[in-house]
């Protein structure tokens, strides 16, 4: 046997053959994945297209549902303002593992270990589908960035289960919803003219669809940006004015006051939290108007546009961007996570962390911001 030497280093052992793990079963595959960190699950997704296929499957979740090691992650979507369908998902991870990000997004060098990861497309799939929570059930709606559908999937996180709903009365692509007393309320991603059910509102009880009023070709043909409720009504957001559905007289109006100042809202424990006029909000069903969240200053000395918010583990993540110069090509996505605790009729606030978790280009705009269990 040859004895290594300065000249002659010893040589390192083989790599162990990739079809080793291939030629496994597939349900002790789907064992190994369902016990390891989802952090690792975009990368994986390109090895191949079995691992792909795995990585998506719904036989997946319900391993991870059996197992108990399935957890809420924070996505957030960045969109190109003129090709409306070229949106990037990317996930919060905190002090995730070493990841090479993708060309021209890149993760700050300053960072301390809290970075939005970018989502390979293959595995943003299921990101690209509108997700909204009734219950214990998680519905999927409609078409994204692809044809327009009718197709309603429905997960119930009690029993790790997905399976398809009633299907829509529209074929929608890229619509809005939002839940209300239980109800699911889905408006646009279909034809202007589409009068008698640009809008309509499913029940679980019934397990039926049904149309809701037409609220005027001034807002079916304007750009709508968000939903909102509050009150028992539902608030559209779109690019000419507001408007509002009153769910109990079954009929739509203008929205009055200052509806279009909330960049972006969230609910935590029942209640409502916006960002406006670069502060934190909390909405006081007592007085029926909103209160600031105490104990911010931190927060709001840093200068936020185009903010997006949302909800990890019953604690506030704030989104927004920062340029730092005029003639750069890209910018800064920055994210602080903040507690929240009630007292004496106040919400205070403290920020755990606040940073740049990445440099995008700077075209792109925070879009939306969404929890979902993975």
């Amino acid at each position: 046997m040859e004895q290594p030497n300065e000249s002659n280093p010893p040589r390192p052992p083989p790599p162990p053959s990739p079809s080793l793990f291939s030629s496994l079963p597939n349900d002790i595959v789907l064992n190994i994945l369902a016990r390891i960190s989802t952090s690792y699950y975009p990368t994986l997704s390109l090895v191949s297209k079995s691992f792909r296929w795995l990585i998506l499957s719904e036989e997946l979740d319900m391993e991870r549902s059996y197992l108990g090691t399935r957890k809420q992650c924070v996505y957030v979507c960045l969109q190109s303002p003129t090709h409306p369908f070229d949106r990037r998902w990317f996930s919060l991870w905190i002090k995730p593992y070493d990841h090479q990000p993708l060309t021209h997004w890149t993760i700050d060098i300053k960072c301390t270990g809290h970075w939005l990861l970018p989502m390979p497309s293959s595995y943003s799939r299921r990101l690209q589908t509108l997700h909204e929570t009734v219950g214990s059930k998680t519905y999927e709606i409609g078409g994204q960035n692809t044809q327009p559908s009718t197709d309603v999937w429905v997960y119930d996180k009690l029993i790790g289960k997905r399976c398809k709903g009633p299907s829509m009365m529209v074929a929608r692509k890229n619509a809005l919803t939002c839940a209300l007393d239980g109800k699911l309320y889905v408006m646009g991603g279909c034809e202007a003219d589409e009068s008698t059910r640009w809008a309509e509102v499913f029940d679980p009880k019934t397990q039926s669809w049904e149309a809701l009023p037409d609220p005027g070709v001034e807002l079916r043909s304007s750009s709508v940006k968000k939903l909102q409720t509050k009150q028992g009504k539902v608030y559209v957001r779109s690019n000419v004015k507001n408007f509002v559905y009153l769910t109990k007289e079954s009929r739509w109006e203008v929205a009055e006051g200052n509806l279009g100042d909330r960049e972006s809202m969230c609910e935590i424990e029942n209640v409502c939290y916006s960002y406006a006029n670069k502060k934190c909000w909390w909405y006081d069903t007592k007085c029926e108007g909103w209160r600031s969240v105490k104990g911010l200053d931190r927060l709001e000395w840093h200068y936020k546009t185009n903010t997006e918010i949302g909800t990890d583990g019953g604690k506030l993540v704030v989104f927004w961007d920062r340029v730092g110069s005029r003639i750069t090509a890209t910018k800064e996505i920055w994210c602080a996570m903040i507690s929240l605790q009630k007292g004496h009729g106040e919400v205070w606030g403290h920020v755990e962390w606040l940073d740049a978790v990445l440099i995008a280009p700077r075209s792109y705009t925070l879009s939306h911001c969404m929890d979902s269990l993975q």
